[in-house]
């Protein structure tokens, strides 16, 4: 009797052991599809300048933000830009005035975000989104798809150009 206790409890650690080394062998298969974000130093365009401002509206429900710009030029056919990654954050390329390319970043401090004693509540929060990339206060990546590829370019040296502080009415024509 007591040798088929010993050979269960053998049976259980290895069956315990291979399932444990299946869940972390699968878990680093996860980790190792994921194709990483390789910045390319060559790129189909040009990036002529880029800088940012900040901007602070005049009334408290106007919020705030930063504004991206960059000049990009000589785009060819089959390049589409796709996002900006700047501090922390990620934005889509929006078009502002050829070449001139912007990404509109607006402070949503505590905007929508629940706080409740039940935990379920705040499960509906959608936490923030954290940049892929290790950047300086003056680096930024551009995504681009070009011919149905990812590709990232990191832009380097951006200016921070004076804060634009919006006034908080129209003002006064009359002297």
């Amino acid at each position: 009797m007591k040798i088929s206790i010993k050979k269960y409890s053998f049976l259980a650690l290895f069956m315990s052991t291979i399932i444990l080394l299946s869940i972390t062998n699968s878990c680093g298969t996860c980790k190792m599809e994921k194709e990483p974000f390789v910045l390319t130093q060559n790129t189909p365009f040009t990036v002529k300048n880029s800088y940012c401002q900040k901007w602070v509206a005049g009334i408290k429900e106007g919020g705030s933000g930063l504004n991206f710009y960059a000049i990009i030029n000589d785009i060819p056919e089959g390049v589409t830009l796709k996002e900006f990654y700047f501090r922390g954050k990620s934005v889509d390329v929006k078009t502002s005035k050829d070449p001139i390319f912007v990404g509109y970043y607006k402070d949503d401090i505590n905007k929508g975000v629940i706080m409740d004693n039940n935990p379920t509540n705040e499960a509906a929060n959608i936490p923030p989104e954290i940049s892929p990339f290790k950047l300086e206060n003056n680096e930024a990546v551009l995504s681009y798809d070009y011919n149905n590829k990812i590709y990232y370019h990191k832009i380097l040296n951006i200016e921070e150009k004076q804060i634009i502080a919006y006034p908080s009415m129209a003002p006064d024509n009359k002297l």
